[in-house]
């Protein structure tokens, strides 16, 4: 009982209570130092998180369910199971377009991954001649912070330039990471032929589109 005792008095209490000027300064130190720590820390309402989230999408015009999953999903399922890094892979097959989305394990390098992923669904050669390219995105949180709106009498196109042309200017500055453009149709190019050109040269549209499908080369510029 007399040794339970002393160590008690020998303990971090009975030091502060035969020592109140030392312990008051500590006091006073910690609350200084957690004041200095508390203004200096970063508050946000929405703070920034990766979701750890690849999504493959595949666009397949006027093909039901059953033929989206039978001829865009399983093949990309089956490409992206084996990966290292891949926790979950789940898809949704709906009409005219499938998804697969592919969950990583913590700790994995998220852009790492979808390199792979890229790598590996390029390597299919099984997709239906109808089915367009597939669309590899990594899933993330952006922050919104203002909404600059163009508008006047003007064309489509005149507008689309001026915004095209606000942004570059605006990403000059450092403190903007990332500017996207909504409300605005994707360029295009539209080829007419004219009907008797069509019976001259005994063609079809679906054979003129064929073959600027066949011939369009999509190459990197670096």
């Amino acid at each position: 009982m007399s040794t339970e005792k002393h160590s008690l008095e020998r303990g971090p209490v009975a030091w502060m209570a035969g020592n109140s000027v030392a312990a008051n300064l500590l006091m006073l130190l910690l609350l200084v130092g957690g004041l200095l720590v508390g203004t200096n820390l970063k508050q946000e309402v929405f703070p920034d998180f990766d979701l750890d989230i690849v999504t493959i999408s595949v666009v397949y015009p006027g093909a039901s369910p059953e033929e989206v999953e039978q001829g865009i999903i399983l093949s990309i399922e089956d490409a992206v199971q084996g990966l290292d890094g891949v926790d979950e892979v789940t898809s949704t097959a709906q009409e005219g377009m499938g998804r697969v989305t592919v969950e990583l394990l913590l700790g994995e390098d998220l852009q790492k991954l979808a390199r792979d992923i890229e790598s590996e669904v390029d390597r299919i050669t099984s997709f239906p001649e109808e089915a367009e390219e597939p669309e590899i995105k990594v899933v993330s949180r952006k922050r919104e912070v203002v909404t600059l709106v163009l508008y006047g009498e003007q064309s489509m196109r005149t507008l689309h330039n001026l915004a095209e042309s606000l942004r570059d200017f605006l990403l000059q500055d450092k403190g903007i990471t990332q500017i996207e453009l909504s409300g605005v149709r994707e360029l295009e190019i539209s080829i007419e032929v004219a009907q008797e050109q069509l019976r001259r040269y005994d063609l079809t549209l679906e054979q003129i589109a064929s073959r600027v499908r066949q011939t369009s080369l999509e190459l990197p510029g670096g």
